[in-house]
């Protein structure tokens, strides 16, 4: 079945007019694609039964160091129900990526195509509306903290 899958996903990524590079024995498509704020990778994993469309959304090294995690976190997952078809998750380093799965019985190229623009646009929507608004941690100022810590030994 997974062979059936990249061959449509080939069909589907020409179909859409998009330039890719498959790497056969990762079974994944890179397709390079130019947002309205920074060139990214969208790649599009054949999995057993499933076809994942992923793009990075953040480095976890990208992100400020006084990153209020909870609250960030929180409106990930707001919006992920908010927004229709995009969902954001967490790779097992921190990054952001945005995502989408398709079962290959379910690979029909209207739904691959709303489940790769979804990512798409998801990227994008991060870029905008998320990475120039991170909620931070303010600290306070560090005057006390020097003068004990001169004094306390």
């Amino acid at each position: 079945m997974s062979e059936e899958a990249v061959n449509k996903i080939h069909d589907f990524l020409k179909k859409m007019n998009l330039k890719y590079k498959f790497v056969e024995k990762d079974k994944v498509f890179i397709v390079p694609f130019s947002g309205d704020t920074k060139p990214f990778n969208v790649l599009v994993l054949v999995r057993e039964e499933w076809v994942n469309v992923i793009a990075l959304a953040a480095r976890k090294d990208e992100l400020p160091p006084n990153l209020d995690k909870e609250r960030f976190y929180e409106t990930l997952l707001r919006l992920t129900l908010e927004l229709n078809e995009v969902t954001f998750g967490l790779t097992e380093e921190g990054d952001v990526v945005v995502h989408a799965e398709t079962h290959v019985k379910a690979l029909e190229f209207e739904n691959f195509k709303i489940e790769f623009t979804s990512v798409v646009f998801g990227v994008d929507y991060f870029a905008k509306r998320i990475a120039g608004h991170l909620p931070l941690i303010e600290h306070p100022p560090s005057e006390v903290s020097k003068k004990i810590s001169s004094y306390v030994w």
